[in-house]
């Protein structure tokens, strides 16, 4: 990464930097320090807010608020000189357990802060990550944190030692968190999991504080469940085998040697609608694309899924699991 001179401010003015922030904008919008969540067709950019010791705040943000705090900031030009640095706080791995060793725990998922840019007040959120694959090119969950230095003191915002603790494996609220989405339909609120770890068997101490819920990453099931969630369907998160009790059944079948799949009188299996669920023993999928022969599923056919890796698109053919009877199903 090519260096810039990371020096903002006024190397006149004086005052003690105590605490440092980001807060984020959709749009030119009111920014914010609360997790954020924008469509592909918008901008989140980030601002770095400086709090010194007698209370004045300086931002180059129009509007900000820091929890139920709306606050009057000073352009960062007129503040104490200071530099500036931004960091990803990124998953180090794509896939984590929480049976590791047979008995269930929450497995705290490692993030490691890596570099972004220095020298600028604010920047535009990239959720890309660096790590692990970037199956997701622009969509998907990020975090972020901004450090400041002044003189020989370093002011960080929350970063990977912001650990949630009981009830996750995953980083506070306080840390930044900026979710990019495809669209507005089912498959593209699944696409906000993008860039976050499989998590073989993801829980919670309830579903409003799953680590699906968190964004700290999910297992297969409960990331077909999030997208229905986040559509506002009023379901539990679940393992695959609980998943019939919450779709109705389209269609079931095997594949044949030329890569279609019948049912049991041998009639193929059509290929029902993007974000339905092809639900195969202990994994599940979202469909997305029809790829093969139009209007029959066959391991051509495309899906969406978390399997030992970060949510990703790939060809029934490439998961591991065309061979195996499915089932054609539908939130209900």
């Amino acid at each position: 990464m090519e260096k810039v001179a990371s020096h903002v401010g006024d190397p006149n003015a004086s005052g003690s930097v105590t605490t440092a922030h980001i807060a984020a904008s959709i749009d030119g919008g009111v920014a914010t320090d609360r997790p954020v969540y924008a469509r592909a067709d918008q901008t989140v950019t980030l601002y770095a807010v400086i709090e010194l010791a007698d209370h004045s705040v300086f931002s180059d943000a129009p509007e900000v608020r820091l929890g139920n705090r709306t606050l009057t900031a000073q352009p960062l030009a007129k503040a104490p000189a200071i530099d500036v640095r931004w960091n990803r706080i990124e998953p180090a791995d794509k896939s984590y357990s929480n049976t590791e060793g047979g008995e269930f725990h929450f497995t705290a998922i490692e993030y490691r802060a890596t570099e972004i840019a220095t020298g600028t007040s604010s920047i535009i959120a990239d959720v890309r990550p660096t790590l692990t694959p970037d199956h997701g090119s622009g969509v998907g969950t990020m975090r972020f944190q901004v450090v400041v230095q002044q003189a020989d003191r370093t002011i960080e915002s929350p970063g990977p030692s912001a650990r949630r603790g009981r009830g996750s494996g995953g980083l506070t609220d306080e840390v930044t968190r900026v979710t990019i989405r495809r669209d507005d339909t089912y498959l593209g609120y699944l696409t906000e999991m993008f860039g976050q770890p499989y998590v073989w068997a993801s829980a919670g101490l309830t579903d409003r504080s799953h680590q699906s819920e968190r964004l700290e990453g999910s297992d297969c099931a409960d990331f077909v469940v999030y997208g229905a969630r986040r559509m506002g369907k009023s379901i539990g998160y679940t393992w695959t085998g609980g998943l019939p009790q919450v779709t109705k059944l389209l269609g079931s079948g095997t594949r044949g040697e030329d890569g279609i799949y019948r049912d049991d009188t041998g009639k193929p299996v059509p290929f029902t609608q993007p974000g339905d669920l092809i639900l195969f023993p202990r994994h599940v999928g979202a469909l997305v694309e029809d790829r093969g022969t139009l209007g029959i599923l066959d391991d051509r056919d495309v899906i969406m899924h978390t399997l030992f890796d970060s949510p990703k698109q790939q060809a029934i053919a490439d998961t591991g699991y065309a061979d195996q009877p499915l089932e054609v199903r539908r939130f209900r």
